[in-house]
This record gives C-alpha cells, structure tokens and sequence, in this order.
C-alpha cells in the first residue's frame, strides 16, 4: 500500500473512531447538562463557563504554543517534547500559584464572590490542562486517533458518572467543576499509560539543569512562531467566547447561563463533528503534499455544506419544540439563542477542522491578522446590538462570525493555493439550498405537527440529494461504515 494510501485509510479510520466514540460521549455530555439545567440555577451554569474559559485562557499562556509546535515540526521533534514537558509543566505549576492571588481581580471583573473561591481552590487544574495539551500532541503526532477517541471516551464517562452520583444530593456548581476536571485527569493518565514510552520525558531529564538549557534553545529558536501561535489561541478563544467573556463584564450571571446552556445544546453535534474531524486532519495535513491536503478539504466541505450543516438545522429545529416541554419557561430565553446561534455554529463546522492549515504551512501571522480582525468586529458586533438587548447582541455576533469563518476558509485556501473560484461557486450553490431548507422549517415551525413536518422536509431533502448529488451520500457512508 502507497504512503498516500495509508495516509487516506488513517484519516478515514480515524474519523470513523472519532464520531463512533464521539456519539457517545456527547450523548453522555447532552443527557447531563439536561440533568444540570434542573438540578442547577441559570447563574451557576453561567459560573461554570466563565471559570472554565479563564482557566483555558491562563492555559494558553503557560503552554506558548508548545503544542503546535510539537506537532507541526518534522526536525527536532523530540526534542519540542520534551521543551513543553520541561517548560510548559512548569509555566502551568507558576501560573497555578500566581492565580491564587489574582482572582480577586477576575472575580470583581466578573461581579461574582464564588468565582473568586473557585479559582483559588482549583487553581491546580492548569497543570492538569497543560499535561493533557502535551500528551494530545504527542498522539497526534503518532496519529494514535483510537487511543486517543478512547481516552476522550473514559473522561466524559468519568466525569458524567460522578456528576450524577454526586450532584442530585449536592446541588452545587463547585461539584460539577471538580467532577470536570477530574475527567481530564482521567483522560491523561490513560494517554500516559498508552502512549509509553516517551524517551525525552524520563524523570532525570526533566529535572535536568543540561536539558533545560536545550528546551530554551528550541523555545528561542522558534519563539516567532510559538508567540504567533498563542496570541491566535489567546484571541480565538476570546473572540469565539465574546458573550461570556465580554458581555459578562456588563450583564448578570443568568443571562450567561441562558448563553450557556444554549450554546452547549446547539454545539453538541457541531463539536462532535469538528473535533472528531479537526484532531484528525491537523496532524495529517502536516505531513500530507499540498494536492492530498486540497482533496481532504474539498471533501470535507462537500459533506458538511451538504449534509453537516442541514443536519444542524434539523436538530436546531427539534430542540426548540422539545426545550420548552421539558423545562418549561426556565430556559425560554435560550431558545431565541439557538437560533441566534445557528450562523455561528453551522459555518464553525466548516472552519474549525481546517484552522491548522496557517500552523501546518508556518504562516500563523496570516490567522493573527484574521483574529485581530474578527475580534474587533465581534465585540463591535456585540457592543451594539446590546443596546437593543441581549438576543440582538447574540444574533449580531454570530452573523459577524459566520462571516469572518467564511473568509478564514477561503484564506486557508489562497494559502494552500487552491481554486478559489470552485470554492466560491460551491458556497453560493449550497448557501442557496441551505437557505432554502431554512425557510421550509421556518413555515413548519408554528404548525400543530412541526416535528412531523420538519423531519418529513430532511428526509426529502436527503431524497434529492441522493438523486442529485450521490457522490455526498457515498463520501458520507465510506467514512462512517
């Protein structure tokens, strides 16, 4: 078998494990947040996504980048290992300390005395992040996709388990925060096992004054790109994160939680499907030619233009009839945000799998432009439909955003010197076909038997899309089966 062969046969395999497992895991995670938005009130779930997005943001800072690094390098590449092992370990060990004494200042930034509390008995978590960053990377780098859909596996089943042996009788948020992280921790110490032996990483070297002064060489050597790469990662998750991060300085914790719930609900399948895809892809394009890279890509967009996203729409559809039949008016406000939020999420499914193209070609400064950009607009976007309320914010982020994923993909195409014209006419066809399916399931929506008629309108559409473009209905089979 060619190199080109095996290359497509672990793609394919790889995604396959990660969506079989993928399913499960986020069916596990779906069926707990429901339980959370009855055991806990809208203001600690709005408590929990902002600790978890500072503790993400502090992880960024003490990983540099290390990761990509890791995985986008073909020389030295043990020896970046062990940099991020030495050196990132240890950032994440100062940084939980230091975050001892500064969350007073996130806690009156975000008007909550509990989020003060949290971060400062929690602070531990950041090495747990950063040790997992580093061993993802590591098996990515060996394309060790099974192992690591299995070691996501163990963790949601992990915290998901403890959550609702714990939580019914304890119906505090600090709960679910440990159970969480804990998870995580669960998730690194499989990894650890099946990822032995790592030779870069023995105890003395670590610890060793000698290879300390070879982790900072590498650090220097390549301290453009590792900067680049954590000011996109420090500015992408802000910028994807505005409503929490940014309207949280001005609203109540509720109204984060309504974000919150919403978002986690519409993002259940678009995050199975880009992480699944995306931890696949990344490390392949670093070691795949330029021509197999556009084939992968061109692929992947047929099937989620054709398929992710009118599947997104149908789901969309179905929660806003059932939401309110489960949980009555307490989560009311949060299905206008689905909606809002459909822009968003359905052009993030076509984006996020191909966010490393700039890291895989070394040209990170072109995605640093981009975020500079997107967050300036977003908050811009958010800063003015907040004087028209707390919806229209949300709705104008997210049209800011699927704008700005569009040109991001389009960009990562110029980089890789693709045919923009084919993109461009591939965009215009489907957007047509999407907005057309979009305004069937609005007429449904308000009729007696809405879920009736909104599952008869998909399974016309996948009818014709049979007929019409069998070459997605065939793409999509060869990767799940």
């Amino acid at each position: 078998m060619s190199d080109a062969s095996k290359t497509r046969s672990g793609i394919v395999q790889g995604i396959r494990w990660n969506i079989v497992t993928g399913v499960l895991r986020r069916t596990m995670s779906l069926a707990l947040l429901l339980a959370l938005a009855s055991w806990l009130s809208q203001s600690d779930l709005g408590l929990f996504r902002t600790y978890s997005l500072i503790l993400t943001m502090l992880t960024i800072f003490a990983v540099l980048g290390m990761d990509s690094n890791v995985i986008t390098m073909k020389r030295h590449r043990l020896l970046a290992i062990h940099s991020f092992a030495q050196l990132g370990i240890g950032f994440s060990v100062i940084i939980s300390i230091v975050m001892v004494f500064i969350a007073q200042s996130f806690g009156n930034l975000y008007h909550s005395k509990e989020l003060v509390i949290l971060l400062r008995c929690t602070s531990i978590f950041v090495v747990v992040e950063a040790l997992r960053r580093l061993l993802r990377s590591i098996a990515q780098v060996r394309l060790k996709f099974k192992e690591l859909a299995l070691a996501e596996t163990w963790n949601v089943v992990f915290y998901c388990s403890l959550s609702f042996a714990v939580i019914p009788f304890y119906r505090h948020v600090w709960v679910y925060v440990v159970a969480y992280y804990l998870g995580n921790l669960v998730e690194c110490l499989f990894l650890a096992y099946y990822l032995k032996p790592i030779p870069t990483l023995r105890f003395k070297r670590l610890f060793s004054l000698k290879w300390m002064g070879y982790s900072t060489a590498i650090i220097a050597r390549y301290k453009a790109f590792l900067l680049n790469v954590s000011a996109i990662h420090l500015l992408n998750t802000y910028a994807g994160n505005a409503p929490i991060l940014f309207l949280g300085t001005f609203v109540e914790a509720a109204s984060m939680g309504q974000y919150f719930f919403a978002s986690q609900l519409i993002g259940v399948p678009v995050v199975m499907f880009t992480m699944a895809v995306g931890q696949v892809l990344y490390p392949v394009f670093a070691q795949s030619e330029r021509e197999r890279t556009i084939t992968n890509i061109n692929t992947y967009a047929r099937l989620t233009l054709a398929l992710g996203m009118p599947l997104l729409m149908l789901y969309a559809f179905g929660l806003g009839k059932l939401v309110p039949g489960f949980f009555g008016d307490k989560w009311n406000e949060a299905v206008a945000l689905l909606f809002c939020l459909l822009p968003f999420f359905g052009s993030s499914m076509l984006n996020d799998p191909i966010s490393g193209i700039p890291f895989v070609y070394r040209k990170p400064h072109y995605e640093l432009v981009w975020n500079i950009v997107s967050l300036t607009l977003r908050i811009i976007a958010l800063w003015f439909g907040l004087g028209y309320g707390f919806v229209v914010a949300v709705l104008c982020f997210s049209l800011v955003s699927a704008l700005m994923n569009l040109l991001f993909y389009l960009m990562s195409l110029i980089l890789l010197r693709a045919s923009i014209k084919d993109a461009l006419r591939q965009l215009l066809m489907r957007g047509l076909i999407i907005a057309g399916l979009g305004y069937a399931f609005y007429m449904a929506y308000n009729t007696p038997f809405a879920l009736l008629y909104g599952a008869a309108i998909f399974a016309l559409y996948v009818a014709l899309l049979y007929l019409f473009s069998g070459q997605v209905i065939r793409d999509f089979m060869r990767v799940v089966l």
